[in-house]
Order: structure tokens, then sequence, then C-alpha cells
């Protein structure tokens, strides 16, 4: 059978110390590998480049890395290369988190200018456990060095860190010549306006609304978290003395203790039945679980807890629509009574697709089937065709030969397990349950719960 074409990513890094000493290194490395993978057949998917980082920067700073795994995730790419093992990764925590998600996808790297390191030979992880041994001996000797000269930059009030993370209220400016955070005028009076607001009302919610209308930005609650956390606004870091303070020692430690006693924490024994499997028909945001307590005989103050489902986004960022709030009791009974004929319609829906997948079989032969299998590889190859199209077409010619030749038996999915919940004494059965086992009953049949824009209920699917 004509070998399909694999789908390659070019994966590029080089430090801003490199580049200034090699000013073409990441054009050369780039044309290495566009030379593999030409010379091996393979069709470049995408080019990823870490421009200007070097091994020391963590994961999360790596941003080529992050638009990578989320391509490998959408199933875009067969093959990564990169010139040097040292181009990937130095860290070998860093290395090992994003391998795991490499296997759970089935892709493989190839280091081109290293042939001996791998994962697939006994020799090729041994080198590349050296290999990573070193370069993260490298990074922690580099590491140490580099704390101890930002130490001493906090405590002088240099700059250490750019622009993009420069907490509001803030800016890049020169004190004396160096390089130091100093107020910034344009969102000067809001910042200030921000802490006196929440001190004035001891509201979080409040506080959020009053940013957007007043001055028209998109604050959200992750936000004023980080203002009301940063001791950069006492005007210190890492405790030294460090830029121009927005609040005095006093007014920090009073919102401190605004901040804590404003947090609200859900009563012990409250559960969430499904929690995680219902997302915002809206945003696709996870549906978080609030609720409260009625009394329900006056006599002896005993309470019923009601829970609900609703969309923060929504409800305190106000950047979704979606303002429903689903209840957990109508939605638990609802899905008692239908849950067998949800069951029903779910494995309907998975039949007709099955059935669409049968009636797609192809007499045609298998000479002329790989005849168009050896056209289609061509067409790729030369561009001709996007990859949506050839992968299409090319599953489809490799699943008309498989059925020629070996002919697989019609066995669907055995969903035994869940059949076997159907019985007559369900409802009894799940009354007898602890709420902790009922939300465990639900995360291990439900896959999602999906709903409709008013939030009704729009149908479930099974895991």
């Amino acid at each position: 059978m004509e070998k399909k074409t694999e789908r390659c990513a070019l994966y590029i890094r080089v430090s801003t110390a490199e580049q200034m000493m090699h000013g073409k290194s990441l054009d050369a490395q780039r044309e290495s590998l566009e030379r593999y993978a030409r010379e091996h057949g393979m069709a470049v998917a995408g080019i990823y480049a870490d421009e200007g980082k070097t091994a020391r920067k963590g994961l999360k700073n790596r941003k080529a890395i992050h638009a990578l795994l989320d391509d490998v995730k959408a199933r875009k790419i067969d093959v990564i290369l990169f010139w040097r093992l040292d181009r990937w990764f130095r860290n070998m925590s860093d290395f090992y988190k994003v391998q795991d998600i490499l296997d759970e996808y089935g892709v493989r790297w190839i280091s081109i200018s290293e042939p001996g390191i791998n994962m697939e030979t006994r020799d090729g992880r041994l080198q590349l456990n050296v290999v990573l041994s070193i370069g993260q001996n490298e990074v922690d000797t580099t590491s140490e060095r580099i704390k101890f000269v930002n130490e001493a930059s906090v405590r002088q009030g240099r700059l250490i860190f750019g622009e993009a993370n420069m907490p509001m209220g803030y800016k890049a400016g020169l004190k004396d010549g160096v390089k130091c955070m100093v107020k910034d005028p344009e969102t000067e009076a809001a910042t200030e306006d921000f802490f006196r607001y929440f001190m004035a009302h001891q509201n979080k919610s409040a506080t959020i609304r009053y940013m957007q209308e007043a001055y028209g930005l998109s604050f959200s609650r992750s936000m004023m978290k980080s203002m009301l956390s940063s001791e950069f606004y006492k005007g210190t870091y890492r405790g030294f003395p460090y830029c121009p303070a927005y609040l005095s020692p006093e007014e920090w430690a009073k919102i401190q203790k605004i901040s804590a006693n404003n947090i609200k924490h859900a009563p012990s024994g409250r559960i969430y039945l499904f929690s995680g499997i219902l997302r915002c028909p809206s945003c696709g945001q996870i549906l978080a679980g609030t609720g409260c307590s009625s009394i329900t005989n006056r006599k002896t103050g005993e309470k019923r807890s009601y829970c609900y489902y609703r969309c923060n986004r929504a409800q305190v960022d106000k950047t979704c629509s979606f303002r429903s709030r689903i209840s957990q009791n109508a939605l638990e009974s609802y899905l008692l009574k239908n849950l067998e004929s949800e069951f029903g319609n779910w494995k309907l829906q998975k039949q007709d697709i099955a059935e669409h997948a049968r009636k797609a079989r192809t007499p045609r032969s298998p000479k002329a089937l790989k005849a168009e299998m050896s056209r289609l590889n061509l067409l790729y190859q030369k561009g001709r065709v996007e990859w949506d199209y050839y992968n299409k077409e090319y599953a489809r010619i490799e699943n008309a030969l498989r059925r020629l030749s070996s002919p697989p038996p019609d066995v669907g999915r055995d969903l035994s397990h869940l059949e076997s919940l159907f019985q007559p004494d369900l409802a009894s059965a799940y009354e007898a349950l602890s709420p902790e086992n009922r939300q465990s009953f639900w995360h291990i049949t439900l896959k999602q719960i999906h709903l409709n824009d008013d939030g009704s209920l729009k149908h479930v699917s099974f895991l």
C-alpha cells in the first residue's frame, strides 16, 4: 500500500544571546528542517519558532510550544522535527510533561542532527536521558546565578520584567538613569478609584461592575483578585521597597482583611452532583456550582440546601449572555426519569453514524484504489489539495482497501455496562446512595450534559 504522507511540524528555538552571535540561526535551522522534510517525503504542516527564548524559560513562557501542542491535540501533526534536543528541551520535567501529550496523540519527534537519540530504542532513550541530565544541570546552575542577580536588582529598585507583565497602574520608566516601575498616568486615576471603591463598599462583584461601567474596561474577577493580592500596590516587591505606592501599609492591611472576609465558602455537606460535566451553551465555560439554604421547619430549624449551576462569565464578569441558573434538583429528577430514553436517543445517533459508514463501502478493485491513492499523495505533496481534503480521501481509500482485503466483523461498542443500569429498581437504588456516591454515579455514567440557549436540556452523551 502507498505510504501516507506524514505531516511534520518544524520547531525552532534560539535565544537572544545566540541571535546576537549568529544572526541567521533561525533561518539556518529552518532550512535544514525543510530539507530533511523534503528528502523524507514529509509535508510541512507548520513552523513554530520560539525566538529569543532561552532553555531556562519555563514551559508556560514558550508560546510556540503551546501553539504546537494545540495542533497536536487537534490531530494536525504526525511528527515533530527539530535540529538538536537542546532546541526542544533542556529541562527533564518539562520534556516529560510534553512527551506525555505526544504519546497520548501518537506523535513522535526526530532530532535530525542526532539520529541516535530517540524514544524507540534502549540506547536512544539512554542517550536522551544523559543529554537531558547534562542540560538540566546547566539550566539549574544558570538559574541560581540569575536568581542572585535578580535579588540584587530588586534591592536596587531595577525593573526585572517586561511591559507585558506590568500590573495595572504602572509602567516602565527611568529614575536617576535606572529603568524602574513608575505610575502610569493613563491608568493611575482608575487604579486609585478601584481601591477607594472597594474599601468603601467592601463588595467584590459591585467593584467589578463599577470598573466596567465607569471606565469601560474589560475588568474581570481574575484582574480584581490580582490587584487585591499584589504587594506592588503598597510599594514593595519580595519585601523590599520597589515602586511608588498606591496604598499605605495600614490601607493594605485593611484591604487584605476585607478581601479575606469577602470570600464565600461552600457550606460543608453541599455536594454538586454535575460539576465538570455541564458547560455554558454560549461561551463553553464549565458551569460553576452555587447554592442557598432555606428553613423547611420553623419549629425544629431544619434547613434544605438548594444547588444551582451558573456561568460565572455571565453572572460575575458580565462577558457572556447566558444568565440562566440550572437547578440541580430539577436536573437530577429529570435525568432519573428519562435516563433510559436519553440513552436510547444517544444509542440511535451512534447507530446512524455506523450505518452511514457501512453504506459508504465502495465496490472498486484494489488496483484502482491503489492507483487513486498514489495520485492523491502526488497532489498533496505538490500542494494542489489541502490537508483536510487529502486526509479525508486517504482515509476513505484506505478503509475501502481494508474492507476488500479483510472485511471486519460488524461489532459495535459494548454498551452492556450502561444497559445494566436501566433496571426497575434504579430509582430506589439511587435513593439509597449517599450524596458523594450519587455524584460518582453521574460522573461514571455521563460524559457531558448539553444545554440549549434557554437553559433547558438538549441532550446528554454517555461515557
